[in-house]
């Protein structure tokens, strides 16, 4: 069948409300209302309202089969055609199908309308709400290959590549077809072409399968990220009644205790980051761009795998990791029956979790970038209670229905307190007889091993959140057992992965998170002794809107742990120099544990510090780093897991610190002290962009001083003004501010802010940010 975006006006309302918009989609209806601290999600959903909201588009239905193609509706989905209520889908990421032929209008107007209905508390992340994602429109003729109904899979790939193609066609009778099948190279070339005449019937889907050998293939891989297509031609009683194209990757993956993983035979570990889906200002709205920009900072900090946390991602991200070389942990559920939150998916899983997991593995097993399916994470069943084994059995299962190239996985934490110390002493007695940890001899099972064993056993590799300490001692409890660091804190980082180094049997570290947020509020913060003391795992009051723990924060910034983990994993790059406020030497300090430190980017403190000890750090592979202030050597220091400290009384002026490895001299960082902020200097990211209203072009803002350098603390109110565009939103990165993602106002963070623009006219755009006091910036790009 032939594919469509028909993402483009649909007419919205909200809370049932007569007026209407117009809206594209991605559409994200909770980002766009104000935020409230008393909002029922609360610090898990970043205080954002829920709410209830319908789309509607009118359009003709020409084809003899129609099929509509949602890629994510948060959540609870109704579809309704020509006011015929033809599906329900509850899950609020899983992409889904629904047939249209049978109410459809052929040659008329027909009405779509598709609701959504928050309920809040349903998530520990930003959920956002509606229609988030694109949705499509797929047609087709009497004999067809629907939606999801082409496997293409590389048996091997070497000299030459072995690819087998399965289909499953659906026909309106019994008759004989004709499928004409052609492999293209990545510049549209045919390669190979087969033509197979097969009987098909109206009974049910006939399978045919169609192998071939492509000599000198090129390879997919994370630096070669070649694509090819199928290109599908069904003939039947003398005409074409339909054509699809599929486009994938010829690679091979494999993963074994040995030789840990391989991408096309190589060994190789997965630098990984752990991401949600929202895309700060836009919210969850999946703007394809929005998921490029992502992915390619990511790309460029040193990340080779992204773990999609915790539910199947959008299309549009799965395609640009596709394009760009960029592996994906896909991931189904973060819950089964028991749930976490009070209207979560729990409450439909046992009826819907078999769908969906057919939804997530279909639509995504011919992406080359998807190397696993994920069957949960952090499910509390995991440790036996509530026919968790058996439910792990059965869900592992369903995958390899669809899929058995890939290996099936689940994210395992430490084990939850199961003990009531309010219950009667006999009660207490026997859980304490089934959930105690004390320790065991060693080489024997402890608790742990012993409760998620049998969960464990139906899965290919097992994902290890915040347990690397067990990686070494599971090897000898569990020889074949794969594992990957599927949640690791930065604050460990150093730890985890030379723990992956160490191990064959670990395949690769995932750290929580890789990019900032939305919701969680606060989960990633620190406080200094004077504010008290923050316990482990806890969320924050409003006006917290993020997580916080991203190696980059919600613009895409790199943050100081961000260059911590690319001198640890991919070595010998520039040393960076941070510093804590001198305020705070010899301050106690706190946090969750997926916090980082209180440090900056700066050599800029009030006068009143001047003489005062402040310490500093650099973060490399170096063997040592030599500390200069103004030209004169003030000594030396070692790094100890990655970081060199020192401590320098402040004066102003320029801080070096030179890199030496073996004795020579291999990098060297500098800072300077600035002066007050005086400009905004104001850069598009790109020189041109679509004006389709869906591509977009990003615009940085930073805070200068009179030479130009960017003021590191200054969080100056900004109001933006564009001419020949839309303004999607500005904001920055601060984690707590009260700043209306609807306005044309914020304020800069850590002397940076991040402003969106799309437009649906060709010609000049330019944003201007306007400051007090300050001289106003702006740029331009080509809308096209």
């Amino acid at each position: 069948m032939q594919k469509r975006c028909i993402s483009k006006d649909w007419r919205f309302h909200l809370d049932r409300k007569p007026q209407y918009e117009m809206v594209d989609l991605p559409h994200d209806y909770s980002i766009l209302q104000p935020r409230d601290p008393g909002a029922a999600g609360g610090a898990g959903n970043g205080y954002f309202p829920c709410g209830f909201g319908e789309y509607v588009k009118f359009m003709r239905l020409d084809a003899p089969h129609c099929i509509l193609d949602i890629d994510g509706a948060y959540m609870n989905a109704s579809v309704c055609l020509n006011e015929h209520l033809l599906a329900l889908h509850p899950h609020g990421y899983t992409p889904f199908l629904v047939d249209l032929t049978e109410k459809m209008w052929p040659g008329k107007t027909n009405k779509i309308a598709i609701s959504t209905t928050v309920l809040q508390p349903s998530t520990r992340w930003y959920s956002g709400a509606g229609l988030y994602r694109d949705v499509f429109l797929w047609t087709g003729g009497a004999v067809r290959v629907e939606p999801w109904d082409v496997f293409v899979t590389t048996i091997h790939a070497d000299q030459t590549a072995q690819i087998r193609i399965q289909y499953q066609i659906c026909s309106d009778k019994t008759v004989t077809a004709s499928v004409r099948t052609e492999i293209r190279d990545p510049e549209g070339r045919p390669v190979a072409e087969h033509t197979d005449e097969t009987a098909v019937s109206s009974a049910g889907k006939s399978p045919l399968t169609v192998e071939f050998t492509i000599p000198q293939p090129q390879l997919w891989d994370l630096d070669h990220p070649v694509l090819y297509t199928v290109h599908t031609e069904i003939t039947a009683e003398g005409e074409i009644t339909d054509t699809a194209d599929t486009a994938f990757g010829i690679r091979t993956i494999s993963v074994d205790a040995k030789n840990g993983f391989r991408l096309n035979g190589h060994p190789m570990k997965l630098r990984g980051g752990c991401i949600h889906h929202d895309h700060g200002v836009l919210g969850a709205a999946s703007f394809p761009a929005a998921e490029e920009r992502k992915l390619r900072r990511l790309k460029e900090t040193g990340f080779n795998a992204v773990r999609i946390a915790h539910n199947p991602p959008s299309l549009a991200l799965l395609e640009c990791c596709d394009r760009i070389g960029m592996l994906v942990m896909d991931e189904a559920f973060d819950m089964w029956n028991s749930g976490k939150t009070l209207y979560d998916y729990h409450l439909w899983f046992a009826d819907w979790c078999a769908r969906d997991l057919s939804y997530m593995v279909q639509r995504d097993r011919n992406h080359p970038c998807v190397i696993s399916y994920s069957i949960g994470n952090e499910i509390i069943e995991r440790d036996g209670m509530s026919d968790g084994a058996e439910w792990a059995v059965r869900l592992a299962a369903e995958v390899r229905r669809y899929d058995t190239t890939r290996p099936v996985t689940s994210g395992v934490c430490d084990l939850w307190n199961h003990l009531d110390d309010q219950a009667p002493a006999d009660y207490q007695a026997e859980q304490h007889r089934i959930f105690r940890k004390e320790p065991v001899p060693n080489g024997e099972k402890d608790c742990f091993a012993r409760s998620t064993e049998a969960y464990m056993a139906p899965l290919d590799m097992v994902g290890y959140n915040y347990l690397y300490g067990r990686y070494r001692s599971d090897h000898q409890l569990y020889p074949e057992r794969v594992i990957w660091g599927s949640e690791t804190q930065a604050l460990d980082f150093y730890d985890s992965w030379h723990a992956v180094l160490e191990n064959n049997h670990v395949i690769g570290d995932f750290t929580w998170t890789a990019y900032d947020n939305l919701g969680e509020a606060g989960t990633g913060r620190s406080c200094w002794m004077r504010e008290g003391y923050i316990p482990r795992i806890s969320t924050a009051a409003y006006p917290w809107r993020t997580c916080y723990q991203g190696d980059l924060d919600l613009c895409g910034y790199r943050r100081p742990q961000s260059y911590f983990r690319e001198a640890v994993w991919i070595g010998h790059t520039e040393p960076r120099i941070f510093t804590t406020h001198p305020m705070h030497y010899g301050e106690g300090f706190s946090g969750t544990h997926w916090h980082w430190y209180d440090v900056l980017d700066t050599w800029t403190f009030p006068d009143e510090y001047l003489g005062k000890p402040v310490q500093a750090e650099v973060y490399t592979d170096a063997d040592e780093i030599e500390w200069c202030l103004n030209g004169r050597t003030l000594g030396r220091s070692k790094p100890e897991k990655g970081i060199a400290r020192f401590d320098i009384p402040y004066e102003k002026g320029t801080l070096d610190a030179v890199a030496y490895r073996d004795g020579r001299e291999c990098g060297k960082s500098s800072l300077h002290t600035v002066g007050t902020a005086a400009a905004i200097r104001v850069e598009a990211e790109r020189a041109s962009f679509h004006a389709d209203r869906r591509d977009l072009c990003y615009f940085d803002i930073t805070i200068v001083d009179e030479n130009g350098d960017r003021v590191p603390d200054a969080k100056t109110a900004l109001r933006c003004q564009v001419n020949g565009g839309e303004l999607m939103g500005i904001f920055s990165g601060d984690p707590k501010n009260e700043d209306s993602y609807t306005s044309d106002r914020a304020h800069a963070f850590e002397g940076r802010a991040l402003a969106i623009v799309r437009t649906a006219d060709p010609g000049c755009v330019t944003v201007t940010i306007h400051g007090e006091s300050l001289q106003s910036g702006s740029a331009s790009t080509m809308a096209e």
